[in-house]
């Protein structure tokens, strides 16, 4: 059989259900229950764990500026994996939603987001984290703030924001 492909040339790109992608999904590709169910469970593993690390009950009470040894968790990487294979991080999101506020204020900010923007809000937290690397960690705040707990409240307690059987 002939090659096609003079030597030393590239493989075409292409997109295909027999291919593993090496890209993050679309935000017009859906999600599904077991992506929010597990999603949620890795937030509650980071928790936890930050938590055990740190030695406190609460994260309000996890300490300042502590970023390095958070980031160096298995947990971490995990969970930072986890989001993309969630499908909470998306190739053509950009990361744009005003995290600030999300922070000062979690379970209010998201309360009045739609799914589709409770998503853009974890694609804009994992893009922050992974630009901001070794400068700090954003997702540790969002974890201190309360945000990521209120996140998981809204995506598995409010059924608005699922499909009728």
């Amino acid at each position: 059989m002939e090659n096609s492909h003079s030597e030393g040339s590239h493989k075409p790109k292409r997109s295909s259900p027999t291919l593993i992608s090496r890209k993050a999904i679309s935000k017009r590709s859906p999600i599904n229950e077991f992506q929010v169910q597990h999603f949620c469970e890795l937030c509650h593993l980071l928790t936890q764990k930050a938590l055990g690390h740190f030695g406190v009950k609460n994260s309000s009470e996890l300490p300042e500026n502590e970023c390095d040894e958070f980031t160096q968790l298995p947990e971490y990487e995990l969970f930072t994996n986890g989001t993309y294979a969630c499908g909470f991080v998306c190739s053509d999101f950009s990361p744009t939603v005003d995290l600030n506020a999300v922070m000062q204020r979690p379970e209010e900010v998201l309360a009045r987001m739609t799914l589709p923007q409770l998503r853009h809000c974890v694609h804009s937290l994992m893009r922050s984290e992974r630009a901001g690397y070794g400068y700090g960690s954003i997702l540790y705040k969002a974890i201190k703030s309360g945000a990521l707990e209120a996140l998981c409240d809204r995506l598995t307690r409010d059924s608005d924001l699922y499909e009728d059987f």
